[in-house]
């Protein structure tokens, strides 16, 4: 009796902050740090917060396989990312959507990261998730769970970590791949509530540097608040925003979220303006076929509802995909620009089917395009033309509830179908971060209407 009047207690007080800090400003930063300073409610667990706000998509990335095993068998994982909606009432969604196997982890903690991209917490910061009141959680084959919902002050753009161990084998883990994040993998043994980074190890980029089971980080927010999906390819999730292009080396912006959607909702939050911008882009992906590669992630029209329609909160979706599509060499004939304006119709029939307001964004320029390793054929002649036509009919068409021109906003005035020299990261394909703030800004926020 008396824990259940403790969670009730909390509850009030953890709603009466959100309430206070929920506004279109997103400014609940006091009443975080009062909770923190004050210790009331700090990691107590939360019941019947369902029925009292509304549930959004603070942060999000999207699996895209499970077929690349890391080894973190014995060993703590710690990876960091940037929330986008602040609250004081939170839950983590684990995924092991791609696996053929269960999958156990336990002690999953959450704490405030020391510095961006670093594998120091700030001290006593550190929160115990846990899963129907247990620390451990096995998830079975294609299994998603999300933790019991605590009292957790967060900030928008105030980065968080989360630590789990893996006790067991782990034969297959399901991840996203390039995270644009530096990943971290500890020396044998649970270090989870460690606040030390010294017993962590970075994962080398572009082999481990990938999000592990980790899929969103939910919040409770006030009902006027929403989500916005940008879903898409590498150029949604980043790709090059933290990485000088072919050198293997972190740039100094690394874990200062310079994706677009993270510029999208810096530009929300100044307009004082009711969204969270939830990434559900994967690399490589394609919107008509799986990817070329397993890790490249299932076709969009395959996966719309699991990363689109299943995400907390949203009554947005911003699409930008098909580059891909012309561009990945896979056997047989590439698709037309027809059959690729019929794969967007059925994206809006979904959309609005389920009440979403649905965005397109034209594809950018991708000319002279090079890679590391794998042989593209996105600056081809028949790419380009199927690219042109399909954004022509994308500017033209009224069938989607707006449209942004990623195209124009980024493509070099002097050179038709080239990314500008100030937004190309060095590829001929993907931005710089400066690029990825133009996208951004290309966006008209007049697009999204303020929910009631």
């Amino acid at each position: 009796m008396k824990r259940s009047f403790m969670y009730g207690l909390a509850l009030a007080s953890a709603l009466l902050l959100t309430a206070c800090g929920g506004d279109s400003s997103n400014n609940s930063s006091a009443a975080a740090r009062s909770i923190q300073a004050s210790g009331a409610g700090f990691c107590t667990p939360m019941q019947g917060t369902a029925q009292q706000g509304r549930v959004v998509t603070s942060w999000k990335t999207a699996p895209g396989d499970a077929l690349i095993t890391h080894p973190i068998s014995g060993l703590t994982v710690r990876q960091s990312f940037a929330p986008h909606w602040a609250g004081n009432v939170v839950r983590l969604r684990l995924s092991n959507r791609y696996s053929s196997l269960p999958v156990t982890f336990t002690n999953i903690h959450l704490a405030e990261e020391a510095a961006p991209g670093s594998a120091k917490m700030v001290p006593n910061t550190e929160c115990l998730l846990t899963f129907n009141g247990q620390p451990s959680v096995t998830l079975q084959a294609g299994e998603t769970v999300v933790s019991d919902w605590i009292t957790y002050p967060v900030e928008a753009f105030r980065r968080v970590g989360v630590s789990f161990y893996a006790p067991g084998l782990t034969p297959q883990v399901t991840r996203h791949l390039n995270a644009n994040e530096v990943l971290y993998l500890s020396l044998p043994g649970d270090h989870t509530s460690s606040a030390d980074g010294s017993m962590f190890i970075a994962a080398p980029e572009g082999y481990t540097a990938n999000f592990l089971v980790i899929e969103a980080l939910e919040i409770l927010a006030p009902k006027n608040v929403s989500t916005v999906v940008a879903v898409g390819d590498s150029i949604t999730d980043g790709s090059d925003s933290t990485t000088a292009f072919l050198s293997g080396q972190g740039s100094p912006l690394v874990a200062t979220d310079q994706r677009y959607s993270n510029h999208l909702q810096r530009r929300f939050n100044s307009a004082g303006m009711p969204f969270t911008v939830a990434n559900a882009g994967i690399g490589g992906n394609e919107l008509l076929r799986d990817g070329w590669l397993p890790q490249f992630g299932k076709a969009l029209l395959t996966r719309f509802d699991a990363d689109v329609l299943q995400t907390q909160g949203v009554s947005h979706v911003l699409v930008m995909i098909g580059t891909n599509d012309f561009g990945n060499p896979k056997p047989g004939q590439a698709p037309t620009s027809d059959a690729l304006i019929a794969g967007y119709k059925e994206l809006i029939a979904k959309a609005k089917n389920a009440g979403l307001k649905i965005i397109l964004g034209t594809i950018p320029p991708a000319e002279g395009t090079v890679t590391e390793l794998l042989p593209v054929l996105h600056g081809t002649a028949a790419a380009r033309r199927a690219r042109d036509e399909t954004n022509a009919w994308i500017r033209s068409q009224t069938l989607s509830d707006g449209m942004v021109d990623f195209e124009q906003c980024l493509e070099d005035k002097n050179r038709k179908g080239f990314l500008a020299e100030e937004y190309n990261s060095g590829d001929n394909l993907h931005p710089n971060p400066a690029g990825y703030a133009a996208m951004a800004d290309c966006v008209n926020l007049n697009l999204f209407e303020r929910q009631p």
